[in-house]
């Protein structure tokens, strides 16, 4: 089967000269992104790693950072994408946890809080790594896929859980060009395409925004953060010729924050869709979207890094099913099983999502056992299926509607959410008794930690100060958006605290 980064190099061949990524501004052409993959590519193998040897990628999305992707790929290595922003103590985690090689940072990049605690052989830094510094090296990189075949890792993306329950989810080349062949079976192709992106590398929704348009031979086009001023926005469209976004539902809500007195249509008339994943678009959105953008299709679409994308709502259809996600994507299928694992038929029951397709990852690295609770052989008349934890109904036409998580666990603005950890933190304070946390819908994040707190007799504590001493002790995305105090907390007939009973609205939250 044909490697990921062997497409970029064939674009490179054909078309050198066409700009194949825009990154806050800077462009490159096919020609030297690959010719800069390839002294990646030539850096790693001059270490004399083995093949199945990973590269531990931790930098921001840039230029630079794209063509080390891609020659980490091209050198036959295993890519395994962090989180620039994580703190050092899950970083160390991180690498430790995959036994990274080598690890790839910025040439401004601090490595002090990592001395003594990992078992890297090599750091190389990507500020050495300038395209004009290498302009005389142009010779063919010698071929070189280590031997890794398309059911074998290629790479690992870590999930955003807390430090003990990040996961590296290993997927292989057949993973990767699976989920590009679907996903490019409804968007259409992308050889034309300028695809606008503002979600990060490390995360795969952001890595598949930015290498899909490149596999194709279109334009991908990425921003570390999104404009200050909604018409600013409006602007780097036009400005790009933006013919696509694939983007989270915050973006949307942002882009709905534009003055529609001073916004102009006509000036953005390259833009064809609207590409949105993480949660269910709210209908409120979706009437103003088409009043914003009569003539843009909107794509509503239900993933995971686990298996990539798992269902998409056609555009034609967003009117009559808000809240739904769609029908799984073409080389998926999608099963409800109830508690006891026996498959929902019934419309409108609520059912745990079971997915089946050759986009589903090979496995947890380093995680066995927790592989086997989630990916089974031989089930449903699948040779592998996976379970996704996310709880769904079906309506009599086999449109999905996303209900919650099994586990409790939610998303925030793509980082999961952790009740739990965010609860024990809260009791370690002096002045608390007890706490629950639940998921508290919000129009930007999708959901964001609400915790309702029970103080010890005779204590004081502010909403305030709560939220400030969790932001000494979690990380952001952990910390809760609001706060509410009571007397007491509601119990289940065991007499046990349940957040159930709190979204359900058992008392006043």
């Amino acid at each position: 089967m044909k490697q990921f980064h062997d497409y970029v190099k064939d674009h490179a061949e054909r078309t050198p000269d066409k700009i194949a990524l825009t990154i806050s501004g800077r462009k490159i052409t096919y020609g030297a992104l690959d010719e800069l993959a390839c002294v990646v590519a030539r850096q790693l193998v001059g270490t004399g790693m083995a093949a199945s040897d990973r590269v531990a990628l931790h930098a921001p999305t840039s230029i630079e950072t794209i063509a080390c992707a891609l020659g980490v790929m091209k050198a036959g290595f295993v890519l395994a994408l962090m989180h620039y922003g994580i703190a050092a103590e899950k970083l160390i985690h991180q690498l430790n946890d995959i036994k990274a090689k080598t690890l790839i940072v910025p040439a401004s990049a601090s490595l002090v809080e990592l001395t003594g605690k990992v078992h890297l052989q090599f750091v190389l830094h990507m500020g050495d790594w300038h395209t004009s510094r290498f302009a005389g090296l142009n010779e063919a990189f010698p071929e070189c896929d280590g031997g890794l075949e398309g059911s074998e890792v290629r790479v690992i993306f870590h999930t955003s859980g807390s430090t003990k329950d990040s996961k590296g989810v290993a997927v292989s080349n057949s993973n990767m060009m699976a989920a590009y062949t679907a996903v490019s079976s409804y968007l259409g192709d992308f050889a034309d395409a300028v695809i606008l992106n503002f979600s990060p590398l490390h995360f795969d929704y952001g890595f598949y925004n930015i290498m899909m348009p490149l596999l194709g031979g279109g334009h991908s086009v990425s921003e570390n953060a999104l404009p200050e001023q909604p018409e600013h926005l409006l602007d780097l469209i036009q400005r790009r010729g933006i013919t696509g976004m694939h983007i989270l539902p915050p973006a949307i809500h942002y882009l709905l924050q534009a003055d529609p007195d001073t916004f102009q249509p006509q000036k953005i008339k390259s833009l064809k869709y609207i590409a949105s994943s993480g949660q269910a678009l709210p209908p409120k959105h979706i009437q103003l979207l088409r009043a914003l953008l009569p003539g843009v299709a909107v794509y509503s679409m239900y993933g995971l890094t686990e298996c990539k994308r798992v269902a998409y709502l056609p555009p034609e259809q967003l009117d009559q099913r808000p809240g739904s996600v769609g029908k799984a994507i073409p080389g998926v299928k999608v099963f409800l099983v109830d508690d006891a694992g026996q498959l929902i038929t019934r419309p409108d029951c609520v059912g745990e999502l079971v997915v089946a397709g050759d986009l589903v990852m090979l496995g947890y690295w380093n995680k066995p056992e927790l592989t086997r609770q989630v990916v089974k052989n031989n089930l449903f008349g699948e040779t592998r299926v996976y379970f996704t934890g996310d709880l769904f109904k079906r309506d009599s036409e086999q449109y999905l509607y996303f209900v919650g998580r099994k586990d409790n666990v939610f998303t925030r603005r793509t980082f999961q959410v952790n009740p739990r950890e965010i609860e024990h933190v809260i009791v370690a304070h002096e002045a608390v008794s007890e706490a629950v946390v639940i998921a508290f819908p919000d129009e930007v994040a999708g959901q964001v930690p609400k915790a309702c707190v029970v103080l010890k007799e005779g204590h004081e504590l502010s909403a305030d100060a709560l939220i400030q001493y969790c932001a000494t002790q979690l990380d952001w995305y952990m910390v809760p958006a609001i706060v509410s105090f009571h007397a007491a907390l509601p119990r289940n007939l065991n007499g046990k605290t349940t957040a159930h009973l709190l979204a359900a609205g058992a008392i006043a939250i």
